[in-house]
């Protein structure tokens, strides 16, 4: 059971308060009054406050037990959970579990935890987090390695700089109006499955799905900081558009086909623009906010169309953009709930039918009407902090796991932290081991460093002639300001003890559940930072890189050429094969040979033809491939081994006798019936 008094109705335990018990304690450490007379004047337990004033207790605790690990090694179990999360690797509920248990069996404390599964009971979970209220369940979000590791301050405030530049124009600040975001997001045509009402102990509750997974439609929404969105723009596989795709779609939608998938390709992209963005772009020079994906930017006719148009492309920094983005912030979570629930509902609606690409144009009529509303696009550029223009919008623990790599960057100051921690933690130790208290991590306190400048002849003294109480106690205080000398003697003085314990409750944590000081990066390519894709020097920059992949592909291709050109066919000497028509020319006359010399072109054809393989035509001459020759027994012509599934006849020879035989078989079955 969980270590939580109830308190009955009629219950007079615990009815005094901790300002009553400070105030009586102070009246006895003062000698104005005896302990019984503090327990009648502040309505406090004689015993209580007797107990209390032994151990120097002030505090007023949870009535019963304590907990299991002790007030300290409860906190440290906290803190390492929330370490745990600000790396990107929150703990389960069952992980905490496995943790509490090993904890506890490492500092060899009596517990009632399952020694079968090695965990802790649900009960001590649901006590630690009514003692830790920082401390709570939530649902955790998936983030990529990339993007966990990509947050960059010093890219995000550049990227920042950039905008405002671009934002400030002669007249003022640009206006909301012309300050537009583009981005795309998939939509399957299928309904999931939600939380729903069951019957308590149910097996299963199952939910009813149009298909297993459905058909991804790419759906591309633009949007203004004035809250005015643009008609979505589709992508669909396939090459035949058919009119009764784009029935019951919002008005102005257009629907693009692609080949090979259903993904934007810079064609695409460069259409979208042409027929899409720009007729509905106000008069003057606007900007519109990407993503950094290559279709995007590379496109070197797209770039200058847009120049051309007064487009400002900016682009934001790689894997960003799940706070930079407007509409990666406030619109599409909202488009997708509403979408799969209007699936849910047409599948109810009509049971026994599959969501296809016919009803995808109703669908998302209903789902667009809800989510593109003017909150949400207002709402998202102003949690990007693109208009009103505001950096500081990006929160603090957007950049975690960069502060996580400073960090580990800084391993002399946090080594230092850890050993003063252990430090006190080897103290609490001695105490509660009841050991002699003798400092034993002389070499640790060289480490940190405490110092060592110049003697000091007053505190050379005061460390000298201090007592090892004195010296367990306050370490810290007292070698402060010590030289280096001065620790050299009393390391001497008071060697290292062995009996004394040497796992610590912050290393045992960090034994049990390793904490990642550092998350490794891979990049096949090089990262992308916020840039003005408009610019004249991205332009060019674009356009050299396309003349040198032109010129490489042209260089390539003659190299091809000449290789092909180089290549003489060597037959490969092998032995002679033993075929009946060379034995019979070798066994001929001369005059035979001189006949066979003089045979017209025809027939050197046709003898040439009769050298070629049946299953693949290679001319025995001309081979290069290692392998025997088999001698069709039918039609006497040459095959390899390799092109034919039997051991003495060509595939087509083969394939009839096995026929043939299979008529004969049918026709002696048909006789005896």
């Amino acid at each position: 059971m969980p270590n939580k008094y109830q308190r009955k109705a009629c219950s007079s335990r615990g009815n005094w308060s901790e300002e009553s018990l400070k105030a009586a304690m102070d009246a006895v450490k003062k000698g104005e009054m005896t302990i019984y007379a503090a327990s009648i004047t502040y309505q406090v337990p004689r015993k209580t406050l007797e107990r209390r004033y032994k151990k120097n207790n002030d505090k007023k605790g949870p009535m019963g037990p304590s907990s299991i690990f002790g007030e300290k090694n409860e906190k440290k179990l906290a803190n390492h959970i929330k370490t745990m999360q600000k790396n990107g690797f929150p703990l389960t509920i069952d992980d905490v579990r496995k943790i509490a248990y090993q904890f506890a069996k490492q500092l060899n404390l009596n517990h009632r935890f399952n020694r079968e599964t090695e965990k802790a009971g649900y009960d001590w979970l649901q006590g630690f987090l009514r003692r830790n209220h920082d401390i709570t369940l939530r649902k955790s979000e998936g983030v990529s390695l990339a993007r966990s590791t990509a947050m960059n301050k010093l890219e995000v405030d550049a990227y920042f700089e950039l905008l405002e530049r671009i934002l400030t124009v002669d007249d003022g600040v640009l206006k909301p109006s012309c300050i537009f975001n583009m981005d795309e997001t998939g939509l399957q045509l299928n309904n999931r499955p939600g939380h729903v009402l069951a019957e308590k102990g149910s097996k299963a509750v199952s939910t009813v799905t149009s298909t297993e997974k459905g058909e991804t439609i790419t759906v591309i929404a633009c949007c203004n900081a004035e809250g005015t969105f643009l008609p979505p723009a589709c992508i669909m596989k396939g090459k035949n558009k058919k009119p009764e795709f784009e029935d019951g779609m919002p008005p102005g939608s257009k629907l693009f086909m692609s080949p090979k998938s259903a993904y934007i390709t810079s064609d695409l992209f460069i259409e979208w623009l042409k027929t899409h963005f720009v007729p509905r772009k106000p008069a003057g020079r606007v900007l519109l906010l990407l993503d950094g994906h290559s279709t995007h930017c590379n496109s070197v006719e797209m770039l200058e169309y847009a120049n051309d148009n007064d487009i400002n492309l900016l682009s934001m920094p790689s894997h960003t953009s799940h706070y930079l983005q407007p509409l990666d912030r406030t619109v599409f979570k909202s488009l997708k709930t509403h979408f799969y629930e209007q699936c849910r509902l047409w599948l109810k609606q009509n049971p026994g039918r599959r969501i296809t690409r016919l009803s995808f144009g109703r669908l998302l009529n209903k789902a667009w009407g809800k989510a593109a509303s003017a909150e949400n696009a207002i709402a998202g550029f102003k949690a990007t902090g693109v208009h009103p223009f505001n950096p500081s919008a990006i929160p603090d623990y957007a950049f975690t796991q960069e502060l996580t790599k400073q960090m580990s960057k800084s391993q002399n100051e946090c080594t230092a932290t850890v050993m003063v921690e252990e430090q006190e933690e080897n103290t609490c130790n001695i105490a509660s081991a009841n050991l002699e208290p003798v400092p034993n991590t002389f070499e640790v306190r060289q480490d940190i460093s405490l110092a060592i400048a110049e003697p000091n002849s007053s505190v050379e003294r005061k460390v000298l002639n201090a007592s090892p109480e004195m010296i367990t106690r306050r370490p810290k205080k007292l070698f402060a300001t010590a030289s280096a000398a001065v620790i050299k003697k009393m390391s001497e003085q008071f060697p290292p003890r062995s009996d004394l314990p040497d796992q610590t409750p912050t290393r045992i944590l960090k034994q049990i559940s390793p904490v990642p000081q550092k998350i490794i990066e891979v990049r096949k390519r090089a990262k992308q930072v916020g840039m003005l894709l408009t610019s004249e020097n991205h332009i060019k920059t674009r356009k050299f890189k396309e003349a040198l992949k032109k010129n490489r592909e042209q260089k390539n291709f003659e190299k091809d050429v000449k290789k092909e050109r180089k290549i003489e066919i060597k037959p490969i000497k092998r032995a002679p094969r033993k075929r009946k028509s060379l034995r019979k020319l070798s066994e001929s006359s001369d005059e035979d040979e001189e006949l066979i010399l003089c045979n017209s072109s025809d027939e050197e054809d046709g003898n040439r033809e009769l050298d070629n393989c049946v299953g693949c035509g290679e001319n025995y001459y001309e081979t290069q491939l290692i392998e025997d020759w088999i001698q069709c027994v039918i039609c006497q012509l040459w095959v390899h081994e390799n092109c034919t599934e039997f051991d003495d006849k060509c595939s087509s020879c083969g394939q009839k006798k096995k026929n043939e035989l299979r008529l004969k078989n049918l026709k002696g079955k048909n006789g005896q019936s």
